[in-house]
């Protein structure tokens, strides 16, 4: 059951320590997001086939909708500190593995270990900025955890193009993997600052005991689907959104690429804005109801074809930047949803695996009612169906927070 009681605590916040947190979900999110516009030169260099080229992008969401609660279980038993600096090392490793792979399956394998990183970051930060902070600036603080993934992925979709020309995808990785080693030193440097999140109560003995106290919460099932419909929505229109500019609107690969970056990088205002509604106390199922249903919406002006491309952009730019409020929405209530502290974590991961589960579903299902309509207004069905339902699970969610 959600509670309005677990932000009941003083107002307090180590502004560092979120710093710090957020920055590592931006690079973990950056290691996602190389790896799209490096595509061509992989399969250039490595003779990947188009299927294995996929395989290079949807490791990561695989990894992730497998491993996410394991990942957070074990962070709530041996630190979220810990692991937060395990996940960064295994990001250098790839990474470092990645730009030395001269076949495709060493790159695969590589990028799998990518991927275990990024799982381990990403359910971890966010504990540790809950437990930096207090009160009601932790939503606003947990406001800016929820914009790692577009921040990071759409400052790759801007940097790519020039390290890609200069110093190849190879160049590419080693600087990624340079950077992170540099969050990692700070990170350790600052390691007597870091807050312990959780206690080893127990009722969180085993990892078994963690999953099945977490999986009986239904607030966690209602968010966590609330997470995965969100990104069917919104992962589809941006992977997809060059190739329709393209294909459809006759824009060059450059035009697309730059305007589907404007597009990832407004969903960052809406994930502050979140933040900043509820520290202001706005309720959660709102922000949920708004975010989707305002997808939804936007999405039918999108495709609709008697609209002027430029409406029709601005609307592209409504439906990320709107779809921005939910993210925030659900990562900042793993606290209040959380069977107790210990199983925080946790809690984390099974969002963290709803949102991966809507990324491996979302585009092919777009793109196979596309290929079945030859028409890529078909979309429409995913997308406002996903909205549709999205929006009666946030009136659930609404109910859950009354009771």
């Amino acid at each position: 059951m959600l509670s309005a009681d677990a932000d009941a605590d003083a107002d307090t916040a180590d502004w560092g320590i979120v710093a710090l947190a957020v920055a590592a979900g931006m690079i973990a999110a950056a290691h996602v997001g190389k790896a799209p516009p490096a595509l061509p030169l992989l399969r250039a260099d490595l003779g990947l086939s188009l299927v294995g080229a996929g395989w290079v992008v949807s490791v990561f969401s695989v990894t992730g909708m497998v491993t996410g609660m394991a990942a957070g279980t074990i962070a709530d038993r041996v630190g979220h500190f810990r692991l937060l600096a395990v996940g960064l090392g295994a990001l250098v490793a790839g990474g470092l593995a990645g730009a030395a792979a001269d076949t495709a399956p060493v790159l695969l394998a590589a990028r799998f270990l990518e991927g275990l990183g990024f799982v381990a970051v990403v359910v971890t930060a966010p504990s540790l900025i809950a437990a930096a902070t207090g009160g009601r600036t932790r939503r606003l603080a947990l406001g800016m955890w929820g914009s790692y993934m577009p921040a990071g992925v759409a400052l790759m979709m801007v940097v790519s193009p020039v390290a890609l020309a200069s110093h190849g995808w190879r160049g590419l990785w080693l600087a990624l993997a340079a950077l992170t080693v540099l969050w990692l030193v700070l990170l350790y440097a600052h390691r007597r600052r870091m807050p312990t999140p959780t206690g080893r109560g127990a009722d969180a003995t085993t990892l078994s005991a963690n999953i099945r106290l977490t999986v009986s919460r239904p607030a966690a099932w209602l968010l966590a689907f609330c997470f995965t419909l969100y990104t069917v929505q919104w992962i589809s229109v941006m992977v997809w959104l060059p190739s329709f500019l393209v294909e459809q609107r006759g824009a060059g690969t450059g035009e697309a690429a730059a305007l589907t970056a404007l597009v990832v990088a407004l969903n960052v205002p809406g994930n502050l804005a979140a933040g900043w509604l509820l520290h202001r106390g706005a309720p959660r199922w709102l922000l949920l109801a708004v975010a989707t249903t305002t997808m939804g919406v936007a999405a039918v002006g999108i495709f609709a074809e008697g609209l002027p491309d430029a409406l029709r952009y601005g609307l592209c730019l409504v439906f990320s930047g709107a779809g921005g409020l939910l993210p925030t929405a659900v990562l900042a209530a793993a606290p209040v949803v959380a069977p107790t502290p210990a199983q925080v974590g946790t809690t984390n991961g099974l969002l963290v695996q709803g949102s991966n589960l809507g990324q491996v579903i979302g585009p092919p299902l777009v793109a196979a009612v596309v290929a079945a309509t030859g028409d890529w207004r078909g979309a429409l069905v995913v997308l406002v169906g996903a909205a549709a339902v999205g929006t009666l699970l946030s009136l659930a969610v609404r109910a859950t927070e009354r009771r």
